[in-house]
């Protein structure tokens, strides 16, 4: 990337597309408060006041896919009204693993606690002068005081596991619980500070049990009580069921019986439901934590939980009486429940008396826009009235026995002057769910040649099913009946892109023909030309599977989840192609517009506005470490509202949506005032970047690498008569930078992409 030498700055105007929660979204005549929150799979909640207003909002943490921020604007005890709130999400840390919000230095604001490299890693909370909460590390914790260790050794939590965080002994302190390496047993890492009077700021752990609470988890649903650490083994206890597995487990610790000690209810990856186990210590006078009984089917006092797959408990006050309550999510990733996931249990216990009653299984979900896993919008004018509608499918709702089954909501365009608005008129556009379609990627577009829009449906297993608009006329709400249920190519064979079909139907040869363009799994698109003769024919030929040579995650080999979507993105009045991907990045392709398919599009930006800043780059430790996140990104972008100014809809992994507007904000551009240049290379980049540059001052060379949030990641000083350097980045996350060198009065700025 060239760029000009620059001295001195001025404010100009610039324009991005940025989040925008003001667009109201309807359903089953209630407002959706959630509406573009991007949906939830297997949500991990804490509470925290992130805006400093006493208020306690909500954080939701999903592994490898970042952080969702709700601030709650209820007044009313008991009345609380969480509201979506992403920029709040741009301040917490990368978390890798599980993330808990707990306050362990006795402030008053909440620290948090990732799995991080060691099993426990933690950051101080602190509210800037925004009074928004923030995070700066700590430290990992170690204890010192086992021999069979020889020295330091880490506080461990099994990959995938969720801990446990809480005061277990009532001194004052936070302490931690984790299961062992086999599952089998707790391990209970006491904090030290208050027996040996360190500052309230401190942590200071000592393994104090390696089977906390007496009990044993082997390969059965029931555990085994009365447990030491020396027995050399287990009978399987009469009338369990067999756990194929051992490590996979979520701890929950909380006083169910409000006696002083703690019982808790586990998670298991092989099971279904959850065990509560109570802890006797305090009824029964025990020396440690004793657990006497368990119930293995619970919950008694409301509705069981039945929750596939591996669930996990969540100890919080949700509806603001005083009283923490209960929610329940799964914790398997894509296997797992993704609509009906969030269980809700109220807590109306009074003193000597538990009572946790069932109040929903959606709870969150069903303020949202959420269609199970991995969403693709698309806007259409589907009822003819000049304003273009959203209809969105996805890889489909999980049902009974594991399959995932497939359906089109329909939103009606219901805005009005300066104010955008969508009101949903069905989950089950066009019937589709009784063809049991494992996934729906919609595109609309006259591909028959008959003047009317058709309607093609990408699946999962990369086949195309094609729905022909049996309306007497284009100007008439299509009524879209399926045709092929296998879509063909010209000779008769079946088209499949081998995973992952994500059609788009665009002319671009430009022979005045709508062709067939799909997305895959691999990246690439594939280009089926139009060549129908006869109006009322589907006649479609494969020219090229990699058309331009256009791929999303270009680093990566496979798994890359390309969605492409071409048109105006702009005020330049330009087709753009935009492509979404597994990373959570959206790529940016020119060189099309003249209808040369023969032609390798140009890539303009790996990271198309930024608008993955919430889930992908900052908060996804997928990312974060190396690695490409499971993300799935898909957009739409149109005029929502008939003001000139376009919107983008991005779909993800979770089957929920982002709704961006391109805003017009200030940003700090520089006087083009000397002539020079720097040269940044290669972009994107992946381990190295190489920066050279000429017409600088005499001064040394300062050079910084930010992000485009302001985060700095690399500072080097070299000498006057350089022109060159090269800096590693294989730390970087995926994402956008800014490369700015400074000598004397003197800047250069450089954007690149980073891509993993």
């Amino acid at each position: 990337m060239a760029c000009l030498f620059l001295a001195g700055s001025e404010l100009s105007a610039q324009e991005f597309y940025q989040h925008d929660t003001t667009v109201k979204v309807y359903a089953y005549s209630r407002q959706l408060p959630l509406a573009w929150c991007g949906g939830f799979n297997n949500p991990q909640i804490s509470s925290a006041d992130v805006n400093r207003d006493g208020l306690q909002d909500l954080v939701i943490f999903e592994a490898g896919l970042g952080i969702t921020t709700l601030v709650n604007t209820g007044m009313i005890a008991g009345m609380p009204n969480y509201k979506y709130a992403p920029k709040y999400a741009l301040k917490f840390p990368a978390c890798y693993g599980y993330m808990l919000l707990v306050d362990y230095n006795c402030d008053g604001v909440p620290d948090l606690f990732d799995r991080g490299s060691d099993g426990f890693s933690a950051y101080r909370g602190y509210y800037n002068a925004g009074n928004e909460l923030c995070f700066e590390f700590y430290k990992s914790l170690f204890y010192f005081n086992d021999a069979m260790s020889g020295g330091a050794a880490n506080a461990y939590v099994n990959p995938g596991d969720i801990p446990a965080i809480t005061d277990v002994d009532g001194d004052g302190d936070v302490d931690f619980v984790s299961y062992y390496i086999t599952g089998g047993y707790m391990y209970y890492y006491k904090n030290m500070r208050v027996e040996d009077g360190l500052p309230c700021d401190s942590i200071r752990i000592k393994l104090k049990d390696r089977c906390w609470g007496k009990v044993y988890q082997g390969f059965y649903r029931t555990h085994s009580l009365g447990y030491s650490c020396s027995n050399a083994g287990l009978a399987r206890p009469a009338g369990t069921e067999e756990k194929p597995t051992h490590s996979g487990n979520s701890l929950c610790l909380f006083d169910w019986d409000m006696d002083g000690d703690m019982d808790y209810l586990d998670g298991s990856v092989s099971f279904n439901e959850m065990t509560f186990l109570k802890n006797g210590k305090v009824e029964h006078s025990y020396p440690v934590d004793t657990m006497i009984s368990q119930d293995t089917l619970w919950q008694t006092g409301g509705k069981q939980v039945v929750l596939p797959t591996w669930p996990a408990a969540f100890h919080l006050d949700i509806n603001m009486d005083g009283k923490k309550d209960l929610l329940v999510a799964p914790n398997a990733g894509t296997s797992s429940e993704n609509y009906n996931n969030v269980w809700y249990y109220r807590n109306n216990s009074s003193t000597g008396t538990p009572d946790w009653q069932f109040q929903s299984d959606s709870f969150l979900t069903d303020k949202s826009i959420d269609l199970g896993s991995a969403s693709y919008p698309m806007l259409f004018d589907y009822d003819k009235d000049g304003r273009p509608d959203l209809i969105v499918g996805s890889d489909g709702y999980r049902q009974p026995g594991g399959l995932l089954k497939s359906r089109l909501s329909y939103y009606k365009n219901t805005s009005t002057t300066g104010n955008a608005s969508f009101t949903l008129q069905t989950k089950d556009l066009a019937g589709i769910s009784v063809h049991s379609f494992a996934g729906a990627a919609p595109a609309t577009g006259d591909i028959d040649n008959d003047g009317r829009t058709d309607l093609v449906v990408g699946h999962t297993n990369g086949t195309l099913s094609f729905f022909r608009n049996m309306a007497s006329s284009e100007g008439l709400q299509p009524d879209w009946q399926l045709t092929q249920l296998e879509l063909l190519d010209n000779s008769g064979t079946v088209i499949n892109v081998d995973g992952n079909a994500a059609p788009f139907i665009y002319d671009i040869d430009k022979d005045g023909k709508k062709d067939l363009i799909i997305g895959s799994i691999y990246g690439y698109i594939q280009y089926y030309r139009n060549i129908s003769s006869t109006p009322g024919t589907v006649v479609l030929k494969l020219i090229n599977k990699r058309l331009g040579q256009a791929k999303s995650d270009p680093l990566q080999s496979f798994g890359n989840y390309s969605v492409p979507f071409i048109g105006k993105v702009d005020p330049t009045g330009t087709d753009f192609l935009l492509m979404g991907s597994n990373s959570g990045n959206v790529y940016q392709y020119s060189g099309f517009q003249t209808g040369d398919t023969t032609a390798t599009f140009s890539l303009i930006d790996g990271r198309f506005s930024y608008i993955d800043s919430t889930h992908s780059m900052y908060n996804s430790p997928a990312t974060y470490y190396g690695v490409y996140g499971n993300h799935r990104t898909s957009v739409t972008v149109g005029d929502i509202d008939g003001s000139g100014s376009y919107s983008l809809i991005k779909g993800n992994i979770r089957g929920g949506l982002e709704f961006y507007k391109r805003k017009v904000y200030q940003a700090t551009t520089p006087d083009v005032s000397q002539v020079g240049k720097m040269v940044v290379y290669p972009n994107p980049a992946k381990d190295l970047l190489n920066i050279s540059w000429s017409g600088l001052d005499s001064d040394d060379v300062t050079l910084n690498i930010i992000d485009v949030q302001g985060r700095h990641y690399r500072s080097k000083t070299l000498p006057p008569n350089y022109g060159h350097t090269t800096i590693t980045i294989g730390d970087l996350p995926s994402g956008m930078y800014i490369c700015i060198l400074q000598s004397g009065v003197s800047k250069f700025y450089g954007k690149f992409t980073v891509v993993r």
